[in-house]
């Protein structure tokens, strides 16, 4: 009978197959946890210069500011610890990451090659067209609301987010993860850049981008973002800048 080859294959499904059918769950988003909103907190005060790079964090300090217990928070460090955002050495405890010249370049010698790695794929594989080139006009779209109400951790966020979706055009999950490993250290750096370059330059810089990649030349877009990267990271003297803000707060006492 017609109907019963399909009532078999619905037997001999797997029951994760039957219950995505009917249940609608699995298409929830995950709800912000105290320890999300505890990782945004040190992520915004970090790339917005509150906390600078080698400073001392405190969690009895953290606690009172956030008004949370010491588990999300504890749990908020280690999760930033682990993606390179705070460090942890006995008799010193957790600081900021430094940001020197040096980390600066490390940092660019793994941007370059994954996300111009990223952009040949997707050049090649022709993902290149209006449905990719409109979602980097709204990631610069984000960027400009971001510099009008002038909020630089939510500006460096779409900056981390305009990249995040360059290299997802690759298609490629090992490329994308290994990217995702240094995403939040790239949205303090984002932040902090704002304090020594504008944010109209920098989305300037970023529109230069898509149309360089909108033309699909793999050789020009290579070069744009290897000149993109080293700009954004060496364009600015994070050190000089990084001096002057804490001896500024230091005379504010």
């Amino acid at each position: 009978m017609a109907g019963k080859p399909s009532t078999a294959r619905r037997k001999n499904s797997a029951p994760l197959a039957q219950d995505a059918a009917t249940d609608n769950s699995w298409n929830s988003a995950r709800p912000r946890t105290l320890v999300d909103h505890a990782v945004d907190a040190i992520l915004s005060a970090a790339s917005r210069g509150l906390i600078l790079p080698g400073d001392r964090i405190a969690e009895p300090e953290l606690v009172a500011k956030l008004g949370m217990s010491r588990v999300p928070i504890r749990e908020a460090l280690r999760i930033l610890e682990s993606q390179g955002i705070v460090t942890s050495e006995p008799y010193k405890g957790i600081r900021l990451m430094e940001i020197s010249h040096q980390r600066l370049e490390q940092i660019i010698d793994v941007r370059i090659p994954l996300e111009t790695l990223a952009c040949r794929r997707a050049i090649e594989a022709g993902r290149n067209s209006a449905e990719q080139l409109n979602q980097l006009y709204q990631g610069v779209a984000q960027m400009q609301a971001m510099m009008q109400s002038d909020n630089v951790y939510g500006f460096a966020s779409a900056d981390t987010d305009f990249h995040r979706t360059l290299c997802s055009f690759a298609h490629n999950p090992v490329l994308s993860n290994l990217w995702e490993s240094i995403a939040r250290q790239l949205t303090v750096i984002f932040g902090l850049s704002t304090m020594g370059k504008s944010m109209s330059d920098i989305i300037e810089e970023h529109q230069r981008l898509i149309n360089v990649f909108a033309d699909g030349d793999i050789a020009k877009m290579t070069d744009e973002v290897e000149n993109h990267i080293r700009i954004q990271a060496l364009d600015v003297d994070y050190e000089t800048l990084i001096t002057q803000r804490r001896q500024h707060r230091s005379a504010l006492g």
